[in-house]
């Protein structure tokens, strides 16, 4: 399997293999840091041709400066919001593929990977929360610090 992918709490998501693409659910994407449509990022044109943009939207979690990006930890521990944009993926082959490499969670890498990609309740303008992948650190925070507000571009504003 190229990207361990897991279930969210008590989602009852299917999981799949990020290469078999047999279970490709859900069909959206929140992205929190290095993956916003503004920033600068390697991945732009993966977003500007194979995503749509829904909106602004937020998560339940802990996000944390990782030195030149950031990493986003979900679960019962982790209920700050954390907030980034959500996309709708108009090829979900061609973006998983080339996320899940950027992301560092593909074959192409040793385990255990950086990230997983990991289905989560997302909430934007919808009155309930829709499904959504989302890449979770898979390492120790311990020597990170936690960003306060949950807003990764707001965090890079403020510094000096």
């Amino acid at each position: 399997m190229a990207c361990k992918m897991t279930r969210g709490q008590d989602l009852g998501l299917v999981t799949g293999k990020s290469r078999g693409y047999n279970t490709l659910t859900p069909e959206i994407m929140f992205v929190y840091g290095t993956l916003r449509k503004d920033t600068v990022s390697p991945m732009a044109h993966i977003i500007d041709d194979y995503c749509e943009l829904i909106g602004e939207a937020y998560i339940h979690g802990s996000l944390y400066d990782l030195g030149r990006y950031p990493g986003v930890l979900v679960g019962a521990e982790h209920q700050a919001k954390v907030y980034g944009q959500l996309f709708r993926l108009k090829d979900q082959t061609k973006v998983l593929t080339e996320f899940d490499y950027y992301e560092e969670c593909s074959d192409d890498f040793p385990k255990p990977h950086l990230y997983i990609r990991q289905a989560v309740d997302v909430y934007g303008d919808e009155a309930a929360p829709r499904q959504g992948w989302v890449y979770v650190y898979n390492r120790s925070v311990e020597n990170a610090s936690l960003i306060p507000g949950g807003d990764y571009l707001e965090y890079l504003n403020s510094q000096p």
